[in-house]
């Protein structure tokens, strides 16, 4: 899962949740053209497109930084069982940082600070692509 920046969230559009074939994807190309956007948001998107496309059968999602009421629970209980309540707060506070990068509700890494190919690398190192872990 990616967190997409806060300054991307626009109403109504669905440009994050888009075709996977859709190279538009968080560029909202099909909204009559292409918009500018933000360095950050261009590189959730460089990211989304990336893990699609390397990654059959995973399902990558791209959630906004906003929606704290199914990060932060989420990534609270499964840090939780591994690391203990006190981890688990920090984790799930951190889960909410716009480009932070889960992979089954555990926080991974950051999109700016990885980059695309290197959440790309964390991603597989984290997932077996054929279903197995």
């Amino acid at each position: 899962m990616l967190v997409r920046p806060w300054t991307d969230a626009h109403g109504g559009s669905g440009c994050c949740s888009g075709d996977p074939h859709d190279s538009g994807v968080c560029l909202d190309d099909r909204v009559g053209g292409r918009h500018g956007h933000s360095h950050e948001t261009e590189v959730v998107a460089e990211t989304y497109r990336l893990l699609r496309a390397e990654l059959e059968g995973v399902d990558v999602q791209i959630v906004g930084a906003g929606n704290t009421a199914y990060l932060l629970p989420t990534t609270f209980r499964r840090v939780r069982r591994r690391s203990g309540v006190l981890t688990a707060l920090r984790e799930a506070t951190r889960s909410t940082t716009a480009g932070a990068v889960l992979v089954d509700g555990e926080r991974i890494g950051d999109i700016e600070a990885l980059g695309p190919r290197g959440v790309l690398d964390a991603v597989r190192a984290r997932v077996d692509v054929a279903g197995q872990r």
